[in-house]
């Protein structure tokens, strides 16, 4: 039995999980930003004083099939909200932990695997730049361009490992870094207090799928090199596979992406030429990703392909 842990925030680790969760003789465990502060678990975040459940709603989707908790409300009080969100929040206030009311929803959903929140404290995330400018709120982060370079990503107080997330990373085999919003979804775990020193003691190898395109305002015009560098920054060490996209993009997700940006700018540049870590495989959804018209939160259109992706995991373990 393998102890695979996936370290990330929801669309990445959903994509990951979904293809895993199935593979017989692996343990599971997803490892969650909470630094989310926008869209439906922002809003409740900040109303009723719980935990963001946007990312570890995903995973839920994930290791259960229970796509009806990704379903958007356009009626009465909830208007806006997912029922997964509101289901987090509910047991959150119930029960008076959101770990607890995490525990007994995965229960009632017979998830296959465990979620576990990288934190159990209030994270606002904030990042400075070399201009001296600070954005706080990853809700702001994820929609500004920047306007200097990154200097430092940091929390406004001291935010802890959850103990859980400590042990898991602890006894892992493989820890697989999730692909992802970089600056709101990914680095926000590698920084938490306790994360970093976790993973040196940690025995598992690393595992790091590489995003498939450049984020607008953050990572325009970017290579493969940019995104090993500041993960393996922050992680304190160097990562020991990198997964890569090696499949040609369809005509349609050129143009869709396009319209806003110049692909020379979008697709990343294949600068990891020389490293023997990089194992390129064919990792691409052809599916085309529709955003809902009452998401106001802009959203990743071109994904890896999870079946595809844990193909190559699998292969790579």
């Amino acid at each position: 039995m393998k102890n695979i842990v996936t370290v990330g925030g929801g669309t990445g680790s959903y994509t990951i999980l979904s293809g895993l969760k199935n593979i017989p003789d692996i343990s599971l465990a997803a490892v969650i930003n909470m630094s989310d502060d926008g869209g439906s678990a922002g809003v409740l975040r900040k109303k009723w004083g719980v935990m963001p459940g946007g990312d570890v709603r995903q995973c839920l989707v994930a290791l259960s099939g229970k796509e009806f908790l990704n379903h958007r409300m356009a009626y009465g009080i909830w208007s806006g909200h997912k029922v997964g969100n509101v289901f987090l929040g509910i047991l959150e206030k119930l029960t008076g932990s959101f770990s607890r009311g995490l525990k007994i929803l995965s229960w009632i959903l017979n998830i296959k695997g465990k979620i576990i929140p990288i934190t159990k404290d209030d994270a606002e995330l904030n990042i400075s730049f070399s201009d001296g400018s600070v954005i706080t709120g990853e809700s702001n982060i994820d929609t500004a361009t920047f306007p200097t370079d990154v200097e430092k990503i940091y929390f406004s107080k001291n935010v802890e490992i959850n103990p859980i997330a400590r042990t898991a990373i602890l006894n892992a085999d493989y820890i697989i870094i999730a692909p992802g919003n970089l600056f709101c979804s990914i680095l926000p775990n590698l920084i938490v207090s306790g994360f970093r020193e976790s993973l040196k003691k940690s025995k598992a190898k690393i595992i790091y799928v590489v995003n498939l395109v450049n984020k607008h305002g953050h990572t325009m015009g970017w290579g493969e090199k940019n995104y090993l560098e500041i993960t393996e920054k922050y992680l304190g060490r160097p990562v020991d596979f990198i997964l890569i996209n090696d499949e040609e993009f369809s005509a349609e997700q050129i143009e869709q992406y396009s319209k806003d940006e110049e692909p020379e700018k979008i697709f990343l540049k294949k600068d990891l030429v020389e490293d023997t870590r990089v194992k390129r495989c064919v990792l691409l959804s052809d599916k085309i990703f529709v955003q809902e018209k009452i998401d106001t939160v802009k959203r990743s259109l071109i994904r890896h392909d999870s079946e595809k992706l844990a193909e190559c995991i699998m292969k790579t373990i």
